[in-house]
């Protein structure tokens, strides 16, 4: 199984979606015939890796990752709260990692900001709803935060060239987020509707570029918005 799980990892083996409900564990003739005929030369190394591929995508074969394993250990914790910590900070790492490896990242003074795409949808009524997500990582040695105490007063928006958008939702905990070295954290903007309190109303002209802009004090940056 580890050969397998080396073969994954240096994507020999490219596996898509994996159906969970299979019930059956027992490996089909076919496959121990084709495996019989590819340590003889007879099938080429193509013809066994789809067999492989296709064990694992229908759940036969189940490959455990590094980070099921370091769940699995969170197991071992008796006190809930114990358990839902150790949990909650693999799964806060594995989300860095995801950012890390898949996102575009921007370096805005001390602070790596990893940018996945924006998402743009409408509402019944009509209204774009622009959903940007990020993470932010303090690469350096003192704390920083990150500033938006209001739609009016906020160190992020968005701009067509021609307007700034002001966000109508974030999750932005009473206006700041506030990093420790090496500390990162995962937040969330939507431009919509006007909610008020200096806020705008979000238009969508596809004639037009759009940019995600970050002004904070330690540095500043214009982000091309790529929308799914």
């Amino acid at each position: 199984m580890g050969a397998i799980t080396h073969l994954i990892e240096i994507d020999v083996i490219v596996v898509g979606d994996i159906q969970s409900e299979h019930t059956s564990y027992a490996i089909p003739e076919w496959v121990k015939t084709n495996v019989k005929w590819w340590a003889d030369g007879i099938t080429t190394d193509a013809e066994f890796v789809g067999a492989i591929t296709h064990l694992i995508e229908i759940g036969v074969i189940v490959i455990e990752s590094e980070w099921d394993a370091q769940l699995a250990e969170c197991a071992e914790f008796t006190r809930a709260y114990q358990r839902l910590d150790c949990e909650n900070a693999i799964k806060e790492e594995m989300m860095r990692e995801q950012y890390i490896s898949t996102a575009t990242q921007y370096i805005v003074g001390p602070v790596a900001y990893y940018y996945p795409g924006a998402h743009l949808e409408n509402t019944a009524g009509g209204q774009p709803l622009l959903t940007i997500r990020m993470y932010a990582i303090n690469q350096g040695d003192d704390n920083i935060t990150l500033s938006c105490t209001g739609p009016a007063i906020c160190n992020y928006d968005v701009t067509d060239g021609a307007s700034a958008f002001k966000y109508a939702s974030t999750d932005f905990t009473s206006g700041s987020i506030t990093l420790k070295p090496d500390q990162g954290r995962e937040f969330e903007m939507i431009f919509g509707p006007n909610i008020g309190y200096g806020g705008t109303t979000f238009v969508y002209d596809d004639s037009r570029q759009y940019h995600f802009r970050i002004n904070e004090s330690f540095g500043s940056v214009s982000i091309p918005l790529n929308f799914d």
